[in-house]
């Protein structure tokens, strides 16, 4: 009798141990899953009237080292894809976890259709500035996450007014320095991102400016952004900015993640009609309805609508 109760105690430890590691075994399986993610590449303003244009040559696209399911060399005009609009580049399948880099690789001697120069401005008159950059392997560290969830759009934002500065000697243009390159690209899951629309009544009784919005994470702001940095940017540590454009000054500021904003706006003027706009100053905004432009709320697959009062151009 006894010998039979130590063989069923023996036996019932034998089931939960199996049981437990079944178990265990599934959860690792479940953290195992790939999920489909397609990337997405898109861009910020820049400032310059002349740019009719910015053409870039991708020869590779690496998440966490990782290439673009069937990825081909691919040239993307980034002048074209801003407020929002994105050119699909390929997808990857990734377990789900957050990620901390995306590598592009620029091919630096052809475009797409095998003529030069591979990465260019085109300005007004067809005029191709060649851009040539430090490095063609661009590394941005950069957390996103890929989720349990078919829907994963991952965004690679190529900021123009961050990654191409003037150069007098290379009429004009070309790409920053590979940190300051690197630093103006950042990536972001849609799915945990937001965006601020909005219209900016221009009460600063000068209609010739042209007014763009930059989001900054609050506390992050502070006045030395209004000044060029070491690589010639203004505003180098905006998330994202925005031009006003149409009647109603409408501007767009997409793909930020969940969080609290503060909104500023800077004016520019072709002073000297070159087809180079030039900061002219910040300007005193307001909100309507008591909106606080300092403590602007994000969530995650939401928009936020703002209406924006410009009072004064307060000048360099």
């Amino acid at each position: 009798m006894k010998t039979n109760v130590i063989y069923k105690s023996m036996l019932a430890l034998l089931l939960i141990v199996g049981f437990a590691s079944c178990s265990e075994d599934d959860a690792n399986e479940t953290d195992q899953l790939a999920y489909n993610a397609q990337v997405y590449i898109t861009d910020g303003p820049i400032d310059n009237a002349e740019v009719e244009g910015v053409f870039v040559t991708i020869a590779d696209v690496k998440l966490n080292g990782t290439s673009l399911d069937g990825f081909t060399k691919t040239t993307v005009n980034l002048h074209a894809l801003q407020n929002g609009n994105t050119q699909l580049l390929g997808d990857i399948d990734l377990a789900a976890n957050t990620y901390n880099q995306v590598t592009l690789v620029l091919d630096t001697e052809s475009d797409a259709s095998g003529n030069a120069p591979a990465n260019y401005v085109l300005t007004t008159g067809n005029n191709k500035v060649e851009l040539t950059a430090e490095n063609s392997t661009i590394n941005v560290n950069n957390s996103y996450d890929i989720e349990a969830s078919s829907s994963n759009q991952i965004i690679i934002d190529f900021d123009l007014r961050k990654s191409i500065v003037a150069d007098a000697g290379n009429s004009g243009y070309n790409f920053a320095g590979q940190a300051q390159l690197e630093n103006s690209i950042r990536v972001v899951n849609v799915l945990d991102a937001g965006t601020i629309n909005g219209t900016a009544t221009n009460n600063t009784g000068n209609n010739e400016i042209k007014t763009v919005a930059y989001a900054y994470t609050k506390g992050s702001y502070s006045e030395s952004e209004e000044n060029e940095n070491a690589a010639g940017v203004r505003f180098a540590n905006a998330v994202t900015s925005s031009m006003a454009t149409g009647g109603s000054n409408e501007f767009s500021l997409h793909y930020l993640t969940e969080g609290t904003y503060e909104i500023h706006f800077a004016s520019y003027e072709d002073t000297n009609s070159d087809g180079e706009y030039e900061f002219t100053g910040m300007i005193e905004a307001e909100g309507d309805l008591g909106l606080d432009l300092m403590e602007v709320m994000v969530s995650a697959n939401t928009e936020v609508t703002i209406q924006v009062i410009l009072l004064t151009i307060l000048g360099l």
